[in-house]
C-alpha cells in the first residue's frame, strides 16, 4: 500500500472516531438533558399543586460515562390537604434507563429525614447503605411501577430508638390505572427481606425475623391526604389488605400463611389467616418459660397440636396448620391467646 493510500486510510479512520465521537456526545447531552428537564418539569408541577420543593446545586454528571442528575439537599413539603408531611435527603441522584425516560432510577443513599403531624416525638430518620428506587411513569407522569431495594437500612424515630433495622428489603409494587370500584385491585405487592430487627417485644421469639417473603394486594384506594383520615376513609370504603402469602423464619418458628387484614373501628388492625406451622413445640415452650402463657398450658397445646400436625413427604419436622387471628390487639394461634400487640398509632 502506498504512503498516499495509507494516509486515507488513516484519515477515514479518524474522521470515522470523531464522527462516533461526536454521536456519542449529541446522545449523551439528549438524555441528560432530557432528564433534568423532566425533572425540573416535575418540580415546576409540584410546586404550582401547592407543594414546597427545595434543592441546591442540580447538575450533570457521569461524562463520559451514563448521564447522571445529581440533586443535594432535597426537602418536600406537602400542602395541608395533602397531610403536610415533610420529607428531606442529603442527595438524590436520578439515572434515566436507555432513551425512555418515562423509566428512571432513583439512587437516595445516607440519611432520610421525614416528619409528620402525627410524629409528635419528632422526626423519623432513616439511613441507607444502599437505597435504589426503579420507577415507571405513564404518559401523565404518573407512577405505574415501582421495585425498592434497600440493603443496611434502620429507621429511627424521633427519640432515636430504632424501628426497624434489615441487611436487605426488596419490594415490587404495581399500581392499577383506575380501580373501577372499591373492590378492585389498587396496588399490588411482592418482595422479601432478609435479617429484619423490628423494635417489638415479642419475646420469645428471637429478635430477628431471618427471612420474610410478601404477596398482597391492596384492595380499594388510599387517597392522599392526612394518614388517619387516609386511612380511616380507606376502611370504611370496605379496604382490606389480600395477603396471597407470607412466609416468616422467626426462630424457633417457620410460619407460611395467607389471609386478610383490615382495621376496626378504632383503626387497630384485624385480621384472619390460615397459616402451616413448623417449630412450634419449641415455641410453645419458649412462651411458657417466658410466661406469656400459663404454666402447663404449653404441655396441652403440644397434645393438641400434636394431633393435628404432619410430617410433609421429604421432611422430618412436622407441621400443624392452624387458624391465625388478630383482633382487639390480641394474637390467636388455633384456640390459643398467645401474646398481646401494641397499638398502632396512626397519629
Amino acid at each position: 500500500m502506498s504512503v498516499s493510500a495509507s494516509r486515507k486510510v488513516l484519515w477515514s479512520f479518524t474522521g470515522a472516531l470523531i464522527a462516533a465521537a461526536l454521536i456519542y456526545v449529541g446522545l449523551w447531552a439528549a438524555l441528560a438533558f432530557g432528564a433534568r428537564d423532566i425533572t425540573d418539569a416535575w418540580i415546576e408541577k409540584q410546586r404550582r399543586d401547592g407543594w414546597v420543593v427545595a434543592i441546591s446545586n442540580p447538575r450533570l454528571d457521569g461524562f463520559p460515562r451514563w448521564p447522571l442528575v445529581i440533586l443535594d439537599d432535597v426537602s418536600v413539603t406537602a400542602p395541608l390537604e395533602e397531610g403536610a408531611w415533610s420529607w428531606a435527603a442529603e442527595r438524590v441522584t436520578l439515572v434515566p434507563a436507555a432513551f425512555d425516560l418515562t423509566q428512571l432510577t432513583v439512587q437516595t443513599p445516607g440519611r432520610h429525614t421525614f416528619s409528620a403531624p402525627w410524629a409528635t416525638n419528632g422526626p423519623l430518620i432513616a439511613d441507607a447503605a444502599r437505597a435504589d428506587f426503579e420507577i415507571n411513569l405513564d404518559s401523565s407522569g404518573r407512577l405505574q411501577r415501582g421495585h425498592v431495594i434497600l440493603e443496611d437500612a434502620e429507621v429511627l424515630d424521633g427519640r432515636r430508638l430504632p424501628l426497624v433495622r434489615t441487611s436487605l428489603l426488596d419490594l415490587e409494587l404495581s399500581l392499577t390505572a383506575s380501580p373501577r370500584s372499591t373492590d378492585d385491585i389498587f396496588a399490588s405487592f411482592s418482595g422479601h427481606g432478609k435479617n429484619l430487627r423490628p423494635a417489638l417485644n415479642l419475646r420469645p421469639f428471637d429478635p430477628v425475623i431471618r427471612t420474610l417473603q410478601l404477596e398482597a394486594d391492596l384492595i380499594g384506594e388510599i387517597r392522599p391526604g392526612r394518614l388517619q383520615d387516609a386511612m380511616d376513609a380507606w376502611r370504611q370504603g370496605g379496604g382490606t389488605l389480600e395477603v396471597r402469602r407470607v412466609l416468616l423464619e422467626w426462630p424457633p418458628l417457620t410460619i407460611d400463611a395467607g389471609g386478610t387484614i383490615m382495621l376496626d373501628e378504632t383503626l387497630q388492625p384485624v385480621a384472619a389467616f390460615s397459616t402451616r406451622i413448623t417449630g412450634f413445640n419449641k415455641g410453645l415452650r419458649a412462651l411458657e418459660a417466658n410466661r406469656r402463657i400459663k404454666p402447663g398450658q404449653a404441655a396441652s397445646a403440644q397434645v393438641i397440636l400434636g394431633l393435628l400436625a404432619k410430617t410433609p413427604q421429604g421432611s422430618d419436622t412436622p407441621e400443624v396448620q392452624v387458624p391465625l387471628s388478630l383482633q382487639d390487639q390480641l394474637l390467636t394461634v388455633g384456640p390459643f391467646e398467645v401474646t398481646d400487640i401494641p397499638m398502632v398509632r396512626w397519629e
